[in-house]
């Protein structure tokens, strides 16, 4: 039986997840060469085939315990009054594009380390884009009930101005009486508890 050291173990686990030699090579801190002359060993590349073998069979199983999730979520979102139409949508355009009836020996497809990032990547940026645009929703409804429910307080209007007597100096400053001035189309004051 081949036994492998540290390093190689952790090249090994690098090469199998879909890591590039050189970003193995800076992961284990030793040069690309020393990788290449593993490669060239017959017992490490085996080894490395049954890791990439082993990294696949446990993204697949995760990806089928991952579907069985999403699918409970979307009945859970199909299901709750709460979601908005464009989110039920979504999730039933999600079901309708999944295989109807998979056959006895249907798996998953094998994806790659890449593509299983960036499907990750476009659907969390989708779900933000989702929350938000249901956050804005929720605050625009918001404050259309805070302004149709709102009654208007008494502080909230100006105090009115008080009238200024006909017969007194014109508050510009001009020296004239107000009723000569600034007030000469203003009404007269009815009584003196007015003013």
């Amino acid at each position: 039986m081949q036994y492998f050291t540290p390093s190689q173990v952790t090249v090994l686990q690098a090469l199998a997840a879909g890591s590039t030699v050189t970003a193995a090579a800076a992961h284990a801190s030793i040069s690309r060469a020393t990788i290449y002359n593993w490669l060239a060993n017959p017992a490490f590349k085996q080894a490395l085939a049954f890791a990439q073998q082993e990294y696949a069979i446990t993204i697949q199983d995760r990806m089928q315990a991952l579907s069985a999730k999403a699918l409970d979520k979307l009945e859970a979102l199909l299901d709750n009054p709460k979601s908005s139409p464009s989110v039920i949508l979504k999730a039933c355009l999600a079901i309708l594009n999944r295989p109807r009836a998979p056959k006895p020996g249907w798996a998953l497809p094998a994806a790659s380390h890449e593509q299983c990032a960036e499907t990750i990547a476009e659907a969390t940026a989708q779900m933000d884009a989702d929350r938000t645009a249901l956050e804005d929703e929720e605050e625009y409804n918001r404050q259309l009930t805070e302004l149709y429910t709102k009654s208007p307080s008494p502080s909230a209007s100006p105090a009115p101005r008080p009238a200024t007597p006909r017969n007194a100096p014109c508050p510009c400053g001009s020296g004239l009486k107000f009723k000569r001035c600034c007030g000469h189309d203003a009404p007269p004051v009815l009584n003196q508890d007015a003013a």
